[in-house]
């Protein structure tokens, strides 16, 4: 076995410990309409073009998939119910795994700096490769927030929201990793070329207040007169939140934006 897969293999191992410190205490009472099929719900996650699913930390299991990830990826709701987290990550692009895994350890060392109703509250995403049936990889970004906790306060049973964004991305070259919070929010980027991760913000809160403007189609003159500044800060400012979220155009970015919930 190569050293880099041994270095896999750890990490999984270590997440999945760290996930399994949360007590499955609660009765399931308020997700079981979840769990059994619920053919109304699965159209409404259809409608909304995602895929969902409700991730028990304590077991490293899927409460739930709803179908859409079949129509997304090709694969059954059950072989992620059966095969958990592990699942999950064996279909991962072997480029990005280890930076998920990276990111995850990230989610959960800021998670524990909150508070219970902090917890309450997070919320994140990030983007990565996952292969489909057919043997090809798409570009997905899963959003993530805690539904409850366990009687000691950690993270129990998670929403992750799965939306193809293939056609966002200028390249496969970065994972985002976003921690939202009001007006901006934290990232960390892990670039795939040096294997590194590093700390920025996203986005700062002019470029929140820009990229909304954008997004009720305003020009950049447009946007320079609304907030007072030159059209060069607000070009400026357009490449720069290009560069770091590595997407293809400004279109591209609000749509990126909307989705990761800014």
């Amino acid at each position: 076995m190569s050293e880099a897969f041994n270095n896999v293999q750890a990490t999984v191992t270590k997440l999945l410990q760290r996930y399994q410190e949360s007590k499955s205490v609660a009765a399931l009472a308020d997700l079981a309409f979840l769990i059994k099929p619920n053919p109304l719900l699965e159209k409404i996650f259809i409608g909304a073009d995602c895929a969902i699913a409700i991730f028990d930390a304590s077991t490293t299991e899927y409460l739930y998939v709803s179908e859409k990830l079949k129509q997304l990826l090709g694969y059954q709701a059950s072989a992620y119910q059966q095969g958990g987290f592990c699942y999950t990550i064996s279909k991962m692009h072997p480029e990005d795994t280890q930076g998920i895994l990276e990111v995850l350890h990230k989610e959960i060392d800021h998670i524990v700096t909150l508070t219970p109703a902090q917890r309450l509250e997070h919320r994140s995403s990030y983007d990565y490769r996952i292969k489909k049936t057919n043997g090809t990889y798409i570009r997905v970004l899963q959003r993530n927030l805690i539904l409850n906790l366990d009687e000691a306060g950690n993270m129990l049973h998670l929403l992750q929201i799965i939306t193809d964004i293939s056609h966002l991305k200028k390249d496969n070259s970065k994972i985002l990793y976003i921690i939202n919070k009001p007006e901006s929010g934290l990232t960390y980027i892990y670039n795939l070329a040096d294997q590194r991760m590093l700390k920025d913000a996203f986005l700062s809160k002019r470029e929140v207040e820009i990229l909304k403007l954008l997004g009720k189609g305003y020009s950049s003159k447009e946007v320079a007169k609304e907030l007072f500044i030159s059209i060069h800060t607000v070009e400026t400012h357009r490449r720069n939140m290009l560069e770091k979220t590595n997407i293809r155009d400004t279109s591209c970015l609000v749509h990126f934006a909307i989705l990761a919930g800014f």
